[in-house]
């Protein structure tokens, strides 16, 4: 698993992401999101940890969307446009959550709202998810505790900039991040991110993947 998914990373990052992105009927940027989700949940403890794709590879609406969030989260008490202003958003910014709930349901845990970027022209949409931002315009009440911000990047992030990326962004997860916490990626994205490699590196000829 971890070395398909290596490839995929690898070719998120030398392909345009923009328009030529879908292979197979698969749109390869959309991939990043539920592999973000297991590997954030992995990080927090997979046998506690609970996690979920929110954004644009989620098929709901946004504010059916924000309604499950809530519920799921037993916090929130559902989606609120609190603006006026016709929501035509697909997901905030917002493309994962990952939490660890306590057995007692109650409100008050530790959650993680995180953005998914492919391609390399991700520097200027290292501060666009802002979980307080979000809350105060969707969810009829805010979260006890404000989430904490993560940012997924296919590409392997320099070292120079490790730490002023992450002071923009919140924990990063970058390729290296992503490929040590997918060891155990469930069968469905895993089958989505080999088939769309395959396919995908006929894209790039002197691809030695």
């Amino acid at each position: 698993a971890q070395s398909a998914v290596y490839l995929y990373l690898l070719l998120a990052t030398r392909l345009n992401m923009t328009d030529p992105r879908r292979h197979l009927k698969i749109d390869g940027a959309t991939l990043l999101e539920p592999l973000s989700a297991h590997a954030i949940g992995s990080y927090l403890g997979r046998k506690k940890a609970e996690s979920r794709v929110f954004g644009t590879s989620a098929k709901d609406s946004f504010e059916d969307k924000v309604r499950e969030l809530c519920l799921a989260l037993r916090e929130g008490s559902g989606f609120q446009n609190k603006s006026g202003i016709s929501v035509r958003t697909r997901d905030g910014k917002l493309d994962v959550v990952a939490w660890i709930p306590f057995a007692d349901g109650q409100t008050g845990q530790l959650i993680v709202f995180a953005q998914c970027k492919t391609g390399t022209n991700w520097t200027d949409s290292c501060s666009e998810l802002q979980p307080r931002n979000f809350m105060d315009k969707y969810m009829e009440r805010n979260l006890v505790v404000e989430p904490v911000r993560a940012f997924c990047v296919a590409e392997a992030v320099n070292r120079a900039c490790w730490e002023d990326v992450g002071i923009s962004a919140g924990i990063l997860f970058d390729r290296c991040r992503l490929v040590e916490h997918s060891s155990d990626l469930p069968e469905k994205p895993l089958l989505e991110i080999r088939e769309w490699t395959q396919e995908a590196k006929k894209a790039v000829p002197d691809f030695g993947g």
